[in-house]
């Protein structure tokens, strides 16, 4: 595969240099320290290498999770552009498109120059752990950007569908222009930094094992990955690996947090030290400030949807969900994130706000395995983990000898299932369909204000209607109209970057 060079938007972003300076940084090599001396001194370097920008604001906007409350005013430009799947090109302002392209692309820099520090050590055994994390990593970073700025994975096209340059060095040079390759070249190139890296990790490294890609964490990713593009039998290996012989005490216990306090339930959700959290990170980002504010969000009426959409409810079962949400009918919220600011200067009070978020979940692992035992057949296995599941998110006790029937399911779900046409829809028998809805009502209520409900809206090529208006106009999102991509920032295409069609 033919390399492709990012242009300095992505390396000045890693060093925060501006375009003023761009003579300069002609000279200096894109990460500030003079020398990285020791494994030590990259394993920091790697700390840089997890995007500081947050994709799950603009994601949320975009799903059918949003709705106009029309009793508020608008005063964020990014949350109305994302409703109504415009082009935003706020580099600097949190949780825009730019903002997260930036970031990650800053990311991909420094996993790059921790792979050139690892071969300057001489790499082998004492620094393999390093070079699987920025591999992994490299891999996260590109994933997330290849799913939001192009199509979703279709085997059938994605030799002639665009990706984007996958970097793998580190960038010396100012504006130097590059080509996107195709989706496939652009997914393979993921899969063999996972596949690369993975076995290199070594979670005993690690002090603060929650904020790096343990091997845990990478299995929950590629978990991710595989189900992306179909292929189920890998994506129950990888939730496999993650989840291991018993998931029970790896899965977030929402029935028995209910006890906490609503700023204990934020804490919680995002803790390095919850067991149902995978990776944690430290983004840039206003997000816990204006999830529940923003005007284009989660209305009563799609949070009653949301709720009442109740698998064991729907099979006839007096059961509801163990999540809570708070707020009047215009500020519906759950608390899932930690906030903090950062002082650059503590006397005039400046500095920058910082969410810690649940980036990679065991939840989100046992739900793609469970999709993937719906698209494989295994229907045992599909109702034994559904109530192993649903005993923690349920307000109720689900007593030890409690199961459900295939026949069950199918009956709460008779006929539901029609709003999904992913590129494999051949294969979406009736009794398909069915299940999968039953997983795709408990994936909404579980990654609410996470942004995943639009990877799902995407990958399965649904539909999105967003009203407006007092008189509620309807704006529709076809399964193949071009702004479900994200369109490439203009200072990207500025450098030589091919925009997305429109």
């Amino acid at each position: 595969m033919k390399r492709n060079y990012l242009y300095t938007y992505i390396a000045a972003a890693a060093m925060t240099v501006t375009l003023s300076s761009c003579d300069k940084f002609l000279d200096e090599s894109p990460n500030p320290r003079a020398e990285l001396d020791s494994a030590e001194d990259v394993q920091e370097l790697l700390v840089s290498a997890y995007p500081e920008g947050l994709y799950m604001g603009l994601c949320e906007a975009m799903s059918d999770n949003a709705g106009d409350k029309v009793n508020l005013g608008s005063d964020s430009k990014v949350n109305a552009d994302m409703y109504f799947w415009r082009s935003n090109n706020d580099v600097n302002v949190y949780d825009t498109p730019s903002f997260f392209w930036k970031k990650t692309w800053a990311a991909i820099a420094s996993a790059n120059q921790a792979l050139e520090e690892v071969k300057k050590l001489g790499g082998g055994r004492n620094t393999d752990y390093l070079k699987g994390e920025a591999l992994v990593a490299r891999a996260y970073n590109h994933f997330m950007l290849g799913f939001l700025w192009c199509k979703p994975y279709n085997p059938s096209t994605a030799a002639a569908d665009l990706g984007l340059p996958y970097v793998v060095t580190p960038e010396t040079h100012v504006f130097e222009r590059y080509k996107r390759i195709s989706l496939k070249e652009y997914y393979d190139a993921i899969e063999r930094d996972l596949q690369e890296g993975l076995p290199l990790i070594d979670n005993t490294k690690y002090k603060k094992a929650r904020y790096h890609f343990t091997t845990e964490a990478a299995h929950v990713f590629a978990s991710r990955f595989y189900l992306m593009k179909g292929e189920w039998d890998r994506v129950i290996f990888h939730a496999n690996a993650a989840l291991g012989s018993d998931p029970t005490p790896k899965l977030r216990d929402i029935r028995g947090q209910r006890g906490l306090g609503y700023y204990e339930q934020g804490l919680r959700y995002s803790a390095a030290d919850e067991p149902a959290n995978a990776l944690v990170m430290s983004v840039m980002s206003s997000f816990n400030y204006e999830f529940a504010t923003n005007k284009y969000g989660l209305t009563l009426e799609i949070s009653d949807a949301i709720t009442a959409a109740m698998p064991l409810r729907k099979m006839g079962y007096p059961a509801t969900w163990a999540y809570t949400f708070y707020g009047n009918d215009d500020y519906k919220n759950i608390p899932k994130f930690q906030e903090y600011f950062k002082y650059e200067n503590v006397s005039i009070g400046i500095g920058e706000r910082y969410n810690m978020v649940a980036a990679l979940t065991y939840d989100e692992a046992f739900l793609n395995r469970l999709e993937a035992y719906v698209m494989t057949d295994q229907k045992q296995k599909f109702l034994d983990d559904f109530i192993t599941f649903m005993r923690k998110k349920t307000r109720q006790t689900i007593p030890d000898d409690f199961a459900v029937t295939e026949s069950e399911v199918r009956e709460g779900y008779g006929d539901q299932g029609d709003a999904f046409h992913p590129y494999y829809e051949s294969q979406l028998t009736e009794e398909r369909r069915e299940l999968l809805q039953c997983v795709m009502d408990i994936r909404r209520m579980v990654f609410v204000f996470e942004g995943l409900r639009w990877f799902d809206n995407k990958r399965l090529g649904m539909t999105i209607e967003h009203k407006a208006g007092s008189a509620g106009n309807v704006y529709v999102l076809n399964k193949d109209d071009k702004r479900r991509e994200l369109q490439i920032p203009i200072d990207a295409t500025n450098a030589g970057v091919a925009p997305n069609p429109r």
